[in-house]
């Protein structure tokens, strides 16, 4: 199968290590979470996707449905910051083996002139959100599946300008390690993408063509690979995290090697 125009051959990650599980992927139908979802469809699993929209759930569904042959795939939309909500539509779709959290994008705020609002709410958004989902859905999966958070490269290797997003990505991370441990027990696995700079629509929006390709450059001349990472690039590495079983409390870095840059 042709590659995509991340230069990805999808047809490489077509198989069955995923045949007869259930995904549900909160944040689904754009990036990250959207390139993850059909990377699971391509291993053969049932997708159950989201998006604060339900017809834009329902877009990126069909789409996907186009793009894979299959037709295993449930758009719905929830509100990530609404904890019933969320924990109604997790019961509904029991019992799940896999849960993937992409999250939302946290304010840039400048630090000098902190915005405290726009700063909880990206702590909602980003990491009680997903934390709670997590919490809640536990019970309404089954044993031997998993969970992927996404926190970011800022709790590493954190930008000026940056700070509610650094500490974010921190918190993230050290809830990653810390579930792994509550609930090994219940025989659920708990991992987490930490990406670096990655060429989303995050990247692109409210940016002139120009301030775009400034922006990649400036980022891609950070690391050592020169340049920005793929959303399939992190799904693949979600892919991973479920499929080996021997993998829990792990933060995995997808980030052009941001972590050996001096």
């Amino acid at each position: 199968m042709a590659g995509g125009k991340d230069g990805i051959d999808r047809g490489a990650f077509e198989g069955d290590e995923l045949e007869g599980k259930c995904v549900v992927v909160i944040g689904g139908s754009m990036g990250i979470g959207r390139a993850t979802a059909e990377l699971v469809l391509r291993q053969g699993a049932k997708v159950v996707l989201t998006s604060r929209d339900q017809a834009r759930a329902a877009k990126a569904a069909g789409e996907l449905a186009a793009a894979t042959g299959s037709n295993k795939i449930v758009p719905a939309a929830i509100e990530i910051t609404r904890r019933a909500e969320v924990e109604a539509f997790l019961a509904s779709h029991a019992k799940f083996d896999h849960l993937i959290l992409p999250g939302a994008h946290a304010h840039r705020l400048d630090f000098a002139k902190l915005d405290e609002k726009l700063a909880r709410e990206s702590f909602d958004t980003k990491v009680w959100g997903p934390f709670l989902a997590a919490y809640d859905g536990r019970r309404h999966m089954n044993r031997g599946g998993s969970i992927v958070f996404y926190s970011g490269a800022a709790s590493r290797r954190p930008l000026k300008g940056y700070v509610v997003g650094a500490a974010i990505d921190g918190a993230i991370d050290a809830a990653t390690r810390a579930l792994a441990w509550e609930m090994a027990a219940e025989g659920i696995r708990v991992n987490c993408i930490s990406p670096g700079i990655i060429d989303t629509d995050v990247v692109r929006r409210g940016r002139t063509e120009e301030e775009y390709r400034k922006i990649r450059q400036s980022h891609a001349e950070r690391v050592p690979l020169n340049r920005l990472g793929t959303a399939m690039e992190c799904a693949q590495g979600a892919l991973y995290l479920m499929i080996c079983g021997f993998v829990t409390g792990e933060v995995l870095a997808i980030d052009g090697g941001a972590e050996a840059s001096p």
